[in-house]
């Protein structure tokens, strides 16, 4: 059975935007999707689904766990810092200097 992921819930969304603009990123430019029943999350095991962060421009995705407990949108301001979603002239260089 195959399932479609939907947009995540407005709050989401909302804070998302507000983290990404802080980061200095178009919100615009990104899409979160919630998936409660993915194949993926019960093969891990997780109760409550996952969360898809995808950057248009760059198409650059991850994947965050959900649910009780769930420490994704840490995870996530971890990735901002580490570069993952930047533009490839933005990305820290591995002693966290921008290119």
């Amino acid at each position: 059975m195959q399932h479609h992921p939907r947009p995540a819930a407005q709050d989401k969304v909302q804070a998302l935007g507000g983290v990404l603009y802080s980061w200095g990123h178009d919100a615009e430019d990104f899409e979160v999707e919630e998936d409660q029943n993915s194949e993926l999350a019960d093969l891990f095991g997780l109760v409550g689904g996952i969360v898809i962060v995808r950057r248009r421009s760059t198409g650059e995705e991850r994947l965050y766990a959900t649910g009780q407990g769930s420490a994704w949108f840490g995870t996530l301001l971890m990735d901002l810092a580490r570069g993952h979603f930047a533009t490839p002239a933005h990305q820290p260089s591995r002693d966290g200097i921008a290119a």
